[in-house]
């Protein structure tokens, strides 16, 4: 697929994805290495590339709940500083499942403002993953894992952008609270050699994750791409507490619809 394609004809689709990536994340019993643009390349709060949809182990005894709350930093070549904050809703409870809520602002040249509310369920007892429309109180219902391998073609897509996936260098932090909550810290800077994208100098992309192994989430990560700006991810507001089981159910007024292992709930520009 040519995502880069794809990101410009359907806009809210790759964040539709993105919000995928981050919520399996969430679901996962151990950090995995952080992506080479540290989640936060293809797409608002998440790499599209990356087919983690249902890999990795269920957490189970560890509920939560909480919010993540995304800063982007970006600085133009004239100077002008962008700054962008968003803030998304988080759920597990004691059996693994996970739900995500997630406020959509987006703006494009051709639709101006868009904003949408998206919702997404991964209930690894079922073995389904759902993404809710609240607008048309419809579920687009998927399986947890998706077909192929993990990662699929991942380490390709990182060559040709100049990444060389054996080249990163791991540097591991220690430990300190991080929110509240004891973290080991872990920073992956994978660097692309000059001439690589036409650059005339090399270029260092930094992923720097906090993970606490009490709730067994990431509670701070900080991304830092010089083509792209700096974002940071915080894991705030936090309560230990078992969810409502309903958060993790389709509520019964929507309509179901299935759909194929790879697909997404496209969100139209327009209601």
């Amino acid at each position: 697929m040519n995502y880069r394609k794809f990101g410009k004809q359907n806009p809210i689709a790759l964040v539709v994805l993105a919000l995928l990536t981050a919520t399996m994340a969430v679901s996962q019993s151990a950090p995995p290495p952080p992506p080479p643009d540290g989640g936060f390349g293809n797409g608002p709060g998440g790499d599209i590339t990356r087919g983690e949809f249902g890999d990795g182990k269920t957490v189970k005894g560890a509920p939560l709940s909480g919010d993540f709350v995304v800063s982007r930093d970006t600085t133009l070549a004239d100077g002008n500083r962008i700054h962008h904050e968003s803030q998304s809703r988080v759920y597990r409870d004691a059996e693994g499942r996970v739900r995500r809520e997630m406020g959509l602002d987006l703006a494009t040249p051709a639709t101006g403002s868009v904003k949408r509310n998206l919702v997404v369920i991964v209930d690894p007892v079922a073995g389904k993953r759902y993404m809710l429309n609240p607008e048309t109180k419809t579920a687009r219902e998927l399986p947890l894992r998706g077909p192929g391998p993990r990662g699929g073609n991942h380490g390709e897509q990182m060559k040709v952008m100049g990444l060389d996936p054996a080249a990163a260098v791991k540097e591991q932090l220690g430990t300190k609270a991080v929110n509240g909550f004891q973290a080991e810290g872990l920073r992956v800077t994978r660097t692309i050699p000059a001439g690589a994208i036409g650059n005339d100098k090399p270029i260092a992309v930094v992923t720097e994750r906090w993970y606490s192994p009490d709730l067994q989430i990431s509670v701070l990560t900080m991304h830092t791409d010089p083509m792209m700006g700096n974002v940071t991810t915080r894991l705030v507001n936090v309560n230990r507490g078992d969810p409502d089981a309903s958060l993790f159910q389709v509520p019964a007024d929507y309509k179901i619809e299935v759909g194929k292992p790879n697909d997404v709930m496209y969100m139209p520009m327009k209601p």
